[in-house]
């Protein structure tokens, strides 16, 4: 059987970087799997590009691709892979000196995050802190990176039972959300977290919590929220989550929807 990704090289690509991998086709290589679900053959793409990336000697197209293994490593749940490539990650960012950069915050972002996933919270949060003075720095408290940030830290507060700043970081977060308008289905994953952090915090809040989901449903039902494959990981995100709570023909609607957008892509 053909591997999917050795055709990658097109001989007709005459403008074709010749010292370093064309990052913005891999991204879109790497989004196009996603969008199928398609874990295998995004498995595949990346160690693919990683190859092409350290043959080139590519140090920024590399820093790349091994930060996109970060995320796909987090999503398969292979830690030691995960860490490996952290260790790398970490190791590119010093060696091209973009650790005080905005594309440095993302990457410490995504590294906390994924060490948060391995059930290393605490060991993230250096990471969360660095990318936040980053982003203050910078003047970029009000964009969507900034929101995912404290997003994501917010969900480390409440691995570690810390539920009051949890609950603020998720607010902080919502609301810089709602204000940039084009972000509803994250905005519902950020109520949904919302929801579980308020329940952990006092199971019997259950008035905020139903106030939290049903708010959480109108922004996953949005009509600006476009109907691709990042909706579709939305909603197989949120399913588990509405389950949880009982609601078990809005979850049942979330993942038949799901899976409808998968198979169309």
């Amino acid at each position: 059987m053909e591997n999917k990704v050795t055709a990658e090289k097109c001989s007709s690509c005459v403008k074709e970087p010749i010292d370093t991998i064309n990052t913005s086709r891999f991204i879109q290589k790497l989004d196009d799997y996603f969008s199928h679900n398609d874990l295998e053959g995004a498995g595949e793409c990346l160690l693919y590009w990683e190859k092409e990336a350290s043959d080139l000697g590519d140090l920024r197209g590399l820093l790349t691709v091994r930060n996109e293994e970060i995320g796909f490593y987090r999503r398969t749940g292979e830690e030691s892979k995960g860490r490996e490539a952290i260790v790398e990650v970490i190791e590119l960012l010093q060696q091209l000196e973009l650790q005080e950069t905005l594309s440095g915050a993302v990457i410490y972002v995504n590294i906390a995050t994924t060490l948060k996933a391995f059930g290393s919270a605490k060991e993230g949060m250096p990471y969360y802190e660095k990318a936040d003075q980053i982003y203050r720095q910078q003047g970029k408290t009000n964009t969507y990176e900034y929101a995912a940030l404290l997003n994501n830290q917010a969900s480390a507060f409440q691995d570690m039972e810390m539920f009051q700043q949890a609950k603020t970081y998720y607010g902080r977060a919502i609301t810089i959300l709602k204000d940039l308008g084009t972000h509803d289905g994250e905005i519902a994953v950020s109520l949904i977290n919302l929801a579980h952090t308020t329940f952990d915090a006092d199971e019997q809040s259950y008035e905020e919590v139903e106030s939290l989901l049903d708010e959480a449903w109108e922004y996953l039902n949005s009509p600006r929220q476009p109907r691709d494959g990042n909706y579709a990981f939305i909603l197989s995100k949120c399913a588990p989550s509405l389950e949880y709570f009982g609601r078990d023909m809005q979850a049942r609607a979330a993942r038949t929807v799901a899976e409808e957008i998968y198979g169309k892509h």
